[in-house]
C-alpha cells in the first residue's frame, strides 16, 4: 500500500470515528431530555415462567398508532429475558389495555416521575397503559404492571415518534428489569 492510499485510508478511519462520536454524544445528549414516564409493576409470579418462551400481545382501547410503538418497544425487552414475540400461538398473552383520564385545569399530577403541567390551555390528561401477561391456556398471570404519562396537548401539537419510543423502550426496560429470564432468574 502506498503512503497516499494509507493517508487515505487513516483519514477514512477517522471520519468514521468522528462520525461515530458525534452519533454517539447526540444520542447521549437526548437521552437527558426524554419524556418521563412513570411506571409500576404490581405483580411478578414464578409460576409457568420455566414453560414460558413465547407471547403474543394483545391491545384494548389502544390508539391505532400507539400499538406498533407499544408492541415493538416492549418485544425488544423482552427478547432480553429470553421471550420471543410470535403473532400466532404462544406460550403468553401480553393484555396492554390504554385508559386515558382527563385532568381538570387545576388537577395536579401525584407522581414526582411525571412532567409538571402549567394550568390552562389545552387539553391536559394522563394516558396510562395497564400490561398483564397471563398463561395463554390457563389464564394464570404472570406479571402485571401499568405505565403512564401526564400530557398537555394543544391544538396544532403532534407526538415526536422517536422520542417516544426511546421513553417506552426505557419504561419497560425498567418495569421488566426483575422479570425472570429463561436463564433461571426469579422475580424479585
Amino acid at each position: 500500500m502506498s503512503n497516499t492510499e494509507r493517508h487515505r485510508a487513516t483519514g477514512w478511519i477517522r471520519v468514521r470515528k468522528a462520525l461515530i462520536l458525534c452519533i454517539s454524544a447526540t444520542i447521549l445528549a437526548s437521552c437527558g431530555s426524554l419524556p418521563q414516564i412513570g411506571t409500576d409493576v404490581a405483580y411478578c409470579s414464578n409460576v409457568n415462567i420455566e414453560r414460558t418462551s413465547t407471547y403474543r400481545v394483545e391491545f384494548e382501547d389502544t390508539p391505532e398508532f400507539l400499538k406498533p410503538m407499544l408492541r415493538d418497544e416492549a418485544s425488544i425487552t423482552l427478547s432480553t429475558k429470553g421471550l420471543e414475540y410470535v403473532e400466532g400461538d404462544a406460550h403468553a398473552i401480553l393484555m396492554m389495555t390504554y385508559v386515558n383520564r382527563t385532568l381538570e385545569s387545576g388537577e395536579a399530577a401525584q407522581d414526582e416521575a411525571w412532567e409538571t403541567i402549567a394550568p390552562g390551555g389545552g387539553v391536559r390528561f394522563i394516558a396510562e397503559v395497564k400490561l398483564e401477561m397471563k398463561d395463554a391456556v390457563s389464564h394464570e398471570m404472570i406479571w402485571a404492571g401499568s405505565m403512564s404519562r401526564v400530557h398537555n396537548v394543544y391544538e396544532g401539537s403532534y407526538m415526536h415518534e422517536a422520542p417516544a419510543r426511546a421513553a417506552m423502550r426505557n419504561a419497560f426496560l425498567e418495569m421488566f428489569a426483575d422479570f425472570p429470564d429463561a436463564y433461571g432468574d426469579t422475580c424479585n
